[in-house]
């Protein structure tokens, strides 16, 4: 299949705005020409010539080949599933295990850049101490709560059996009067 596109120019066709619609014009062509050559399976033979005046600077004669390429034929046989599934399950433990050893390595820097700081155990200890001085406080404020609870209910419980005792006092006096 050999296609030819003639174009013939004008007087005016010198300009350079000319030159590239001419330019333009071949890779449309060239373009239309690879896409009808994938539906065929012989190569396409592109052949443009632009004609013009004598007077004219503009005298382009080009010649194009356009080749359909052909897909290189697979060398490497496939593998099966099976193996192809172990591959996949290696890799992604392998993968785990590098992460897992980051981890790893960085809890221990992390670690060991407490541990040379020195202050930190001495830090560690005052807050102990901190903590056993404010469970104390709670402590003792808690047993005057206690103490003041208590207070106020047997000072209730023995208005109450002031209350009782006047009741019975006069309840007897009823009774021997009655």
């Amino acid at each position: 299949m050999d296609e030819t596109l003639e174009l013939w120019l004008s007087h005016s066709s010198h300009s350079s705005s000319n030159f590239f619609s001419i330019q333009f014009l071949f890779f449309l062509f060239c373009f239309s020409s690879l896409m009808a050559s994938f539906s065929s399976r012989q190569p396409t033979v592109v052949e443009i010539r632009i004609y013009a005046p004598a007077t004219s600077t503009v005298s382009i004669t080009e010649t194009s080949t356009v080749r359909r390429r052909r897909r290189p034929v697979d060398s490497k046989p496939k593998r099966p599933l099976w193996l192809t599934l172990l591959r996949i399950l290696l890799k992604n433990l392998l993968l785990l295990l590098v992460i897992w050893g980051v981890v790893q390595t960085i809890q221990k820097l992390a670690l060991k850049s407490a541990d040379s700081s020195g202050g930190s155990v001495l830090d560690f200890k005052q807050r102990i101490a901190e903590v056993e001085s404010s469970l104390e406080i709670t402590k003792n404020t808690m047993e005057v709560r206690k103490e003041f609870v208590n207070m106020k209910i047997e000072r209730e419980v023995n208005h109450r059996f002031e209350i009782l005792n006047e009741v019975r006092m006069i309840v007897r006096d009823i009774v021997e009067k009655g």
